[in-house]
């Protein structure tokens, strides 16, 4: 009898052992939905959506490093949760919470010879990187799950993402009607490709790669009056914010790449041209004068 109860416990004890692993996943204290990393002027932002079991008071999250600040931990109705740090770990009083907003700043960015490298562990949870606008990849330690504009999400694990920012630029761009030259200055970090001029339409066009405001300085003399500004077709934001004698600035925050269309509601007119509407004016003036003056003489 001793035996068979003895016998009856192992076997009890090497169920509850192999469905211990099982349990705890079911009964896991809370559930990582995604993770964003927005990084600007080298600082990198952390926000992480958490959805914790109801039923416990206290989680506690790994961080994507151990160099981080200024964390906060908000609920689903934005009430501001208490935490506390230990290394890389972050405890976050709960409190029967059902959804946990975890941001933080990490120290996660380092510049070499005008290339940055963001490098971080997500454990076990694909994180989307938002690099800064005109931003180019130089390298990743991974193959991303996807890639759109300036966002790359990558698999869990270890995440090294290289790249460079472009600078802000001048760019002379010339618009020529009837042998004479106009210059349009656009100061932007995107790059501008396909500008053209169109007198029939009022309008100057280019394109551009990123989403990177745009500065345009716009000779009145080739393309003046009330503007619009489309991108890809569609109206977009722009602001007309100064204006002298001479030329327009215009400044355009563009929501994609694509093509920017500018058109005004009075356009250049050649200089000869000019002269040939005075001479047909004078014409008129003479034509006139005579006919005027043999009606007088009928009189």
């Amino acid at each position: 009898m001793q035996s068979g109860k003895l016998i009856w416990s192992l076997i009890l004890a090497s169920i509850f052992l192999v469905l211990q692993p099982l349990t705890q996943l079911v009964y896991a204290e809370y559930k990582e939905l995604n993770l964003q990393i927005t990084v600007s002027q080298d600082q990198a932002r952390v926000v992480e959506q958490i959805n914790p079991r109801t039923i416990v008071s206290t989680i506690t999250i790994q961080a994507i490093s151990s160099d981080i600040s200024h964390v906060l931990a908000t609920d689903q109705d934005n009430v501001v949760l208490a935490t506390s740090q230990s290394g890389n770990m972050i405890r976050i009083d709960t409190l029967g919470a059902a959804h946990v907003t975890l941001t933080y700043n990490a120290n996660i960015v380092t510049k070499n010879s005008g290339v940055s490298t963001i490098s971080y562990n997500s454990s076990n949870i694909e994180s989307t990187v938002v690099l800064p606008l005109v931003s180019d990849i130089v390298s990743v330690n991974n193959v991303p799950n996807d890639i759109s504009n300036n966002k790359i999400t990558m698999p869990a694990g270890i995440v090294s993402i290289s790249y460079v920012t472009r600078m802000v630029t001048e760019n002379t761009l010339t618009a020529t009607w009837n042998g004479t030259n106009y210059e349009v200055n656009v100061i932007t970090a995107s790059k501008l490709e396909k500008f053209g001029f169109d007198h029939k339409s009022r309008n100057i066009a280019f394109t551009v790669d990123e989403q990177a405001p745009a500065l345009v300085i716009l000779p009145k003399t080739l393309l003046g009056g009330q503007y619009t500004v489309t991108l890809n077709g569609n109206t977009t934001t722009f602001k007309d914010y100064y204006q002298n004698a001479t030329h327009s600035w215009i400044r355009i925050d563009p929501s994609s790449s694509g093509t920017i269309k500018i058109t005004g509601t009075t356009v250049a007119v050649p200089e000869f041209l000019s002269v040939q509407m005075l001479v047909f004016a004078m014409s008129m003036i003479i034509s006139l004068f005579v006919v005027a003056q043999r009606f007088s003489w009928l009189k």
